[in-house]
């Protein structure tokens, strides 16, 4: 049975429908314009949304990729942004392995080892979350300012010292990958050992793939 609507019903659905046609027209609106200025030759920000000239001189200098003019003038790229963009790469993929690393060893031995200070440990972890991370800054350089003396790899304006300074940010990836390893039965863990798994091959063999949805 058709669904019968009054005609009041039909124009709001109307209304929405042109509303949201201009609020997605006005967001795309300068994405475009964005891209329409890059495919005009020369540096002109002002003229129509379609260029009547197509040039892809910005985009091959974005790239790195040097320009050669009609009258054979060779413009160099201003800017190594290829170069940026794989150390950006490089530094984020790197950071993560370590922070995966840390947080899923460190998480493990908070919540199937007891040792003495683990209480501590953790409301030291919960503590440290209530702090802006700008507040060490200034420490932060400081640290690596010292270590570059002793460590240059690991000093000022290096990518290691990049990913050290990142990779310290796991205090609340421990605490929400312990809570998760805290839901696990530890049944498992005990048949791995009875079966003679040392505690790293449990970890690894047992406890890690199970733990795959909170890593994921």
């Amino acid at each position: 049975m058709a669904l019968v609507t009054g005609k009041g019903q039909r124009w709001r659905v109307r209304a929405a429908q042109v509303f949201l046609w201009a609020l997605i027209g006005l967001t795309l609106f300068p994405l475009l314009a964005v891209v329409s200025i890059s495919l005009r030759p020369g540096n002109f920000a002002t003229g129509s949304l379609i260029p009547s000239e197509v040039s892809f001189e910005h985009w091959q200098l974005a790239l790195g990729i040097p320009v050669r003019h009609a009258d054979g003038t060779v413009t160099p790229p201003p800017f190594p942004v290829l170069l940026w963009l794989w150390n950006s790469v490089k530094v984020a993929a790197l950071s993560a392995a370590v922070m995966l690393l840390l947080s899923t060893t460190a998480s493990y031995a908070l919540a199937r080892i007891r040792f003495r200070g683990r209480r501590q440990l953790l409301t030291g972890l919960m503590l440290m979350q209530m702090f802006p991370a700008v507040l060490a800054l200034v420490a932060i350089y400081a640290i690596f300012d010292r270590l570059g003396g002793a460590f240059p790899a690991i000093g000022l304006n290096t990518h290691a010292s990049l990913v050290l300074a990142y990779s310290g940010g796991i205090a609340m990836h421990v605490w929400t990958i312990k809570g998760y390893y805290d839901t696990l039965p530890t049944e498992i863990e005990e048949a791995a050992r009875v079966d003679g798994a040392g505690t790293w091959t449990t970890f690894w063999r047992v406890l890690l793939p199970m733990a795959l949805p909170i890593l994921g």
